[in-house]
């Protein structure tokens, strides 16, 4: 399924299906369709376009601050990959995550949670992995989920499993586009927490006006967390 909406959802696919479609019906007008296709991918390929797409999804809930009465710092993971002599290493997201937490949670003196079990049966947690890079005397494992869904799902037993309050406020550390699914999925849990912020906008200046083909790629990973918000929605794990 995922792969399928790659194939058919992901730029510049979609303008490859729209452009196919004009030629082979032979539609009227060619020259306006075409020219309105290229500013849509002109449009696509700005890195300020790419801050505007991705701001809603920095959201989501209260940004963290230190004089919030946190009760844990909790990490979702975001990969995991295997070298050529099979050994697995956390992903430059998972580290990213992972040593911003721990540093939280060794500052304010707190638990430190990380969620994230195998994707695949033939791999390692991905909690695991990543409790490899940090050193923490109060670490707390999920090795069971597979997706946000599970990790919130099953944060309830973890808490109770080590006694912590459920009902406590705590510090959520993902990616800064994967804020506002995690946030929604945890309110629709109804667990007090906040976002970890990365800041807004990057710095604004005359490259961030010029196509860049990075834009394509941090744009497919924006659209991801749409349809991932929609399906999450559709599915009842978000409440609106």
């Amino acid at each position: 399924m995922k792969e399928q909406l790659y194939n058919f959802a992901f730029f510049p696919l979609p303008i490859i299906w729209l452009m196919l479609i004009i030629i082979l019906f032979k539609v009227k007008n060619i020259y306006f369709y075409f020219k309105g296709i290229l500013i849509i991918l002109l449009l696509i390929s700005l890195p300020i376009f790419i801050q505007i797409f991705e701001y809603p999804l920095k959201l989501g809930a209260n940004k963290f601050s230190e004089n919030y009465n946190i009760t844990a710092v909790v990490v979702m993971t975001g990969g995991i990959y295997k070298d050529i002599n099979s050994k697995w290493y956390p992903s430059a997201s998972t580290i990213k995550r992972t040593i911003i937490a721990n540093n939280i949670a060794s500052k304010i003196n707190k638990p430190l949670i990380i969620l994230g079990g195998n994707i695949n049966s033939n791999e390692p947690a991905e909690s695991e992995i990543a409790s490899k890079i940090i050193n923490n005397n109060i670490l707390i494992l999920d090795n069971n989920s597979k997706n946000t869904y599970q990790s919130v799902k099953n944060f309830k037993s973890v808490l109770l499993k080590n006694n912590i309050d459920a009902s406590g406020n705590f510090l959520i550390i993902t990616s800064s586009i994967h804020n506002l699914r995690t946030a929604l999925t945890f309110k629709s849990q109804g667990y007090k927490i906040n976002i970890y912020n990365y800041g807004s906008f990057k710095n604004i200046n005359l490259l961030s006006f010029i196509p860049n083909s990075q834009s394509f790629i941090l744009f497919n990973k924006a659209l991801y967390e749409y349809y991932g918000i929609i399906k999450y929605v559709f599915l009842g794990y978000i409440k609106i």
